[in-house]
């Protein structure tokens, strides 16, 4: 430090010692996930970076805390004890490890149980939002990783067995650092692609390498979903929070398989017991019947034997038929022919009878009809809304009104109105 008109003027190194100093002075726990780490080429200690969903803390370790096995630990949440530090040269501010601890399933446990009563509490379990499967799904999109048995597994069990199936798969990473991020940018995007059913899986693992299926933003996105979902994340004796959230749930990938594919092998199974059961009523029908069949045969024998004999009696009959139906044929139509003609005077009778009377009851509803009444020097009267007046009453003084007369129509002012009474 030195003097200068009066003010201190520090150094750059001073500054930084000043700030080691006081930084050094602060120790604590802190709670992070392992990004990434560097080992010093010339020294045992190591540089590496923890990080949460906002930031990111740069480290320095002595190599013993780590006994060969750093690479392990990338991806890792940890527990971290140290105190802040400045690196003097460079003003780099980091934290010096004294220990580090991995987060077990213990505490990764406490954690999932938290979460699954804060949704449950929420509703996001409730059987009521739950959707139901289709029977016969043909447009299925499976969520997982291409490289992995879950997805091999799954497309044994089913397109492999059902080919009018049609199998989109959408490749995510299910475990790792991008797990989460890949499941939130995918989910969304597959759900607006009118699939019958989204099936998310993986295999088994431990409840570390479970965790983006334990994500509560991922769960989120999985009970938002428009689309049915079935979730098979792991083996029977893994359950997750996806396959809480979602509307149907599989032990496993192939189990998943069997659940979606379910309607299609019942439909199968009772086309195979139709046909067990028919084949066994055919053969039923064939070896109770075969005797049957054998004496209708012989019976069959004698009656085209008894049949030859009746041949000439029946081209007797035949001949005898013919002449049988001429002759009536020529009795028929001279019944027809006397039975038109009587029909025929008979209406020219009703005919020439009723003329008469229909010209004289013409004659008699003429005389008596609205318009040869108009032509006898009556009238009609209307009102504006074309509705026939029938009494005085139904007027007023300076009313409008209509007057039909024979040869066309008046229209009228009512200037004063008289009743007969």
């Amino acid at each position: 430090m030195k003097i200068l008109q009066g003010r201190k003027i520090y150094s750059v190194s001073e500054v930084n010692y000043f700030a080691r100093e006081i930084l050094e002075q602060m120790q604590f726990w802190v709670e992070g996930e392992i990004s990434s780490i560097r080992k010093n080429p010339n020294w045992n200690f190591y540089y590496l970076d923890i990080k949460d969903e906002k930031a990111v803390l740069s480290c320095i370790a002595d190599g013993l805390i780590f006994n060969n096995s750093e690479q392990d630990l990338v991806g890792q949440s940890v527990l971290i004890h140290g105190n802040l530090t400045l690196y003097e040269p460079l003003g780099k501010f980091q934290l010096r490890i004294y220990s580090l601890e991995i987060i077990g399933e213990g505490y990764l446990q406490k954690k999932l149980e938290e979460l699954i009563k804060k949704l449950r509490a929420e509703g996001l379990f409730d059987a009521k939002y739950k959707k139901i499967l289709p029977l016969y799904p043909k447009k299925v999109c499976l969520v997982t990783s291409n490289q992995s048995d879950a997805w091999a597994d799954f497309k044994k069990h089913s397109i492999d067995k059902f080919a009018l199936i049609e199998l989109y798969l959408a490749d995510v990473r299910v475990q790792g650092p991008k797990s989460v991020s890949h499941l939130m940018k995918v989910l969304p995007k597959v759900d607006k692609m009118k699939f019958d059913v989204v099936v998310i899986t993986r295999g088994g693992g431990s409840l570390e390498d479970l965790t983006a299926f334990n994500n509560e933003q991922v769960a989120r996105i999985i009970f938002s979903m428009k689309t049915p979902t079935l979730v098979a994340v792991g083996h029977e004796a893994n359950e997750s929070l996806a396959e809480w959230v979602a509307d149907k749930r599989a032990s496993t990938p192939t189990d998943a398989a069997h659940i979606l594919t379910s309607g299609y092998t019942n439909a199968i199974d009772k086309i195979d017991n139709q046909k067990i059961y028919l084949k066994s009523k055919i053969s039923f029908i064939f070896s109770t019947n075969y005797q049957r069949l054998d004496l209708y045969d012989y019976k069959l024998q004698q009656v085209k034997n008894r049949f030859k004999l009746f041949i000439s009696k029946l081209l007797v009959l035949d001949e005898t038929m013919k002449h049988y139906k001429e002759f009536k044929i020529t009795a028929a139509l001279s019944e027809i022919y006397r039975s038109f003609e009587a029909l025929r005077k008979n209406s020219l009778q009703l005919i020439s009878s009723n003329k008469g009377k229909l010209a004289h009851l013409q004659k008699n509803l003429f005389l008596i009809s609205p318009q040869n009444t108009l032509k006898r020097g009556y009238s009609m009267v209307f009102n504006q809304e074309n509705k026939l007046i029938t009494t005085v009453n139904s007027v007023e003084v300076g009313n409008i009104i209509k007057v039909k007369l024979a040869d066309g129509r008046l229209t009228s002012i009512v200037e004063s109105k008289n009743t007969n009474d």
